[in-house]
């Protein structure tokens, strides 16, 4: 177990190219007379009700990188202004010695990607109210960060970029957070995103994104259809066949022909296929143009109320996950979760 700052670094738990990313938890200073330890910290806990946390540390060889450290802290300084029960929250930030990080809420539980290759492995499909639920938390999530006001009152956009079930997480609490903002560009302040770094997962990424082009809201709407395509069909929808490049997963993806989504799911609502292609059109100007639109034209088909769907979520977590649902009823036992 390491001591980075004011925090025990618990273990890590992610490591992309820019950062890694720990469980970890936060003690407070020594109490006069404990006993310290090696590094100076007390090894006694003098906390209590102290919970655990996301730590996410930019890598060493990447502060070096003006682009890299600017777009860390960019998602430090944005971040920590958002404030929306389906987007995660982040409580803190700065550097030790030199090293930045920031400290997210941590969601026990799993991400949507774990769930659709859970539910995939078992040849099981999710169900459509389920469905609905996770992508409308995250649509909602989108439409407050793409309408986000800052302190000032300004408007100021900002667009996901890096929208895939990776970065949707789903709690045993029952909820559906949005999260991962970190290729938030430099010029977001600004509005634009002319000139951006092509970022994302290649199976989520918009035909601007393949092209390089400018980005606006819409991009992420593309993704989300992708999301809420196999969230309906239990189906990948963009990835590389056997013998395929990378480019040839973005040629499909410029091109957006999408498979009918009655070939995968003959039981979807008439009408429910239609909104998910008017996110996925391939023409900017074509496509659903917003989160709140896309909220819109899917609460028809929402039978379910959000707490019987967040019932439904945690009893479909519970079921397929057990290990994981032992370690949060642990973490609640020892008050190192806050409901």
């Amino acid at each position: 177990m390491e001591i980075f700052g004011d925090y025990y670094l618990l273990g890590r738990v992610g490591l992309g190219g820019m950062a890694e990313i720990f469980r970890a938890r936060r003690f407070q200073t020594p109490v006069e007379g404990s006993e310290l330890g090696p590094f100076g910290r007390a090894t006694k806990r003098p906390l209590t009700g102290e919970c655990v946390v996301v730590l996410k540390r930019l890598l060493v060889e990447q502060a070096k990188n003006p682009f890299f450290l600017d777009n860390f802290i960019m998602e430090t300084d944005v971040t920590r202004l958002f404030d929306h029960p389906n987007v995660v929250s982040t409580l803190e930030s700065g550097d030790v010695d030199g090293v930045f990080f920031l400290v997210m809420e941590f969601v026990s539980g799993v991400n949507l990607n774990t769930l659709l290759g859970k539910l995939a492995s078992q040849r099981e499909r999710m169900d459509l109210q389920l469905a609905l639920y996770l992508v409308h938390s995250a649509a909602a999530a989108l439409d407050y960060t793409h309408n986000f006001r800052m302190p000032s009152g300004r408007s100021s956009r900002f667009i996901h970029r890096d929208l895939s079930p990776h970065n949707i997480f789903l709690g045993f609490s029952g909820k559906a957070k949005l999260g991962d903002f970190g290729v938030i560009h430099m010029d977001a302040l600004e509005g634009s995103s002319q000139g951006a770094v092509v970022t994302g997962k290649l199976g989520y990424l918009s035909p601007e994104q393949v092209t390089s082009q400018e980005l606006d809201e819409r991009s992420d709407m593309f993704s989300l259809g992708i999301i809420l395509y196999e969230c309906l069909t239990g189906r990948r929808l963009f990835y590389a066949r056997r013998g395929e490049r990378e480019v040839d997963v973005m040629k499909r993806i410029r091109k957006a022909k999408i498979p009918p989504m009655s070939d995968a799911n003959p039981d979807l609502p008439a009408g429910l296929e239609a909104i998910v292609l008017g996110c996925l059109r391939a023409e900017v100007e074509e496509r659903t143009p917003s989160a709140e639109a896309l909220l819109h034209a899917l609460a028809p088909y929402i039978t379910h109320d959000a707490f019987q769907q967040s019932e439904a979520l945690v009893s479909l977590l519970v079921d397929i996950f057990p290990t994981q649902h032992a370690e949060y009823l642990r973490d609640l036992d020892n008050g190192l979760i806050r409901l």
